[in-house]
């Protein structure tokens, strides 16, 4: 557990190093131009950008460092090809069919949402797809599932204890109330995910093509966020349940199709 709350230090660490380079470049440029930090001041998205890239990488090293001792064995691939190719392609349908229900759900309950103009603005920098869709989901992964997951499973915790821990840890490093909901349960399928595969390229693969997705949306939508929601896609009610019945069928099948390929995957651990 040391290793986890440590782990959830320097993800917060780097948020706090990524706003004081945030400030300085805001009193940077400011002052270069003559002109006072009004309190209304709006950063140059770039900047946010890059300083968002820098706590990420931040995170990155801090945990592969912390979990050294454990590094090589979570970046295998683990897996035959063709296993693998399966267990990526399924992992992918289970992913979008939950994010599907999930972001519903979310917008069903009419969460808060502090984030979604700091977002939608910064989707359109060329910048946006390596620090959101790459760099990003990166640290995420290497911090909960390779960091946080991988040292309670180190430490022998059970398996559903890994799983909700590292998505509770998940969610709350996102610190924003709409993001909050879908990060846990997306949390406890990636840290599942994780957990049945003990590699952290899965979660990865996933992770990185779900924010590509969002950041491609956002890009099309520039002017219009709200469009880019299921409810807004499909105006047929009886539709829009349909599709949701469909996801959630369609999460079903994958979830437990990834169960039995990853069958081999245990029993061989198992038995070493």
């Amino acid at each position: 557990m040391k290793k986890t709350l440590l782990i959830v230090g320097v993800f917060l660490l780097g948020q706090l190093v990524a706003g004081a380079i945030l400030a300085i470049a805001f009193a940077a440029r400011a002052s270069s131009q003559g002109a006072d930090m009004a309190a209304d001041y709006v950063p140059p998205l770039y900047d946010m950008l890059v300083a968002l890239m820098v706590s990420d990488i931040i995170i990155i090293v801090a945990t592969i460092l912390i979990c050294r001792k454990g590094f090589v064995e979570p970046f295998r691939w683990n897996m035959p090809a063709a296993r693998g190719v399966a267990v990526t392609l399924l992992s992918l349908v289970g992913m979008a069919s939950l994010v599907v229900l999930t972001e519903a759900f979310a917008e069903w309950l009419d969460l808060p949402d502090y984030m979604a103009d700091t977002f939608q603005a910064a989707s359109l920098s060329p910048l946006s797809l390596w620090a959101m869709a790459i760099v990003g989901p990166l640290a995420e992964e290497i911090a909960c599932r390779y960091g946080i997951a991988g040292s309670l499973l180190e430490k022998k915790y059970p398996a559903w204890a890994v799983i909700l821990i590292s998505a509770t840890l998940f969610s709350i490093l996102h610190m924003n109330p709409a993001q909050m909901l879908v990060a846990f349960v997306i949390g406890i399928f990636l840290g599942w995910l994780y957990v049945i595969t003990r590699s952290v390229w899965p979660c990865i693969i996933v992770h990185v093509a779900n924010n590509a997705v969002s950041v491609v949306m956002m890009r099309l939508n520039p002017d219009n966020p709200d469009d880019i929601t299921l409810s807004s896609m499909i105006d047929n009610t009886s539709l829009y349940i349909g599709v949701l019945c469909g996801c959630a069928v369609a999460f079903a099948v994958a979830v437990y199709a990834l169960h039995k390929a990853a069958a081999p995957l245990a029993a061989l651990r198992d038995k070493h």
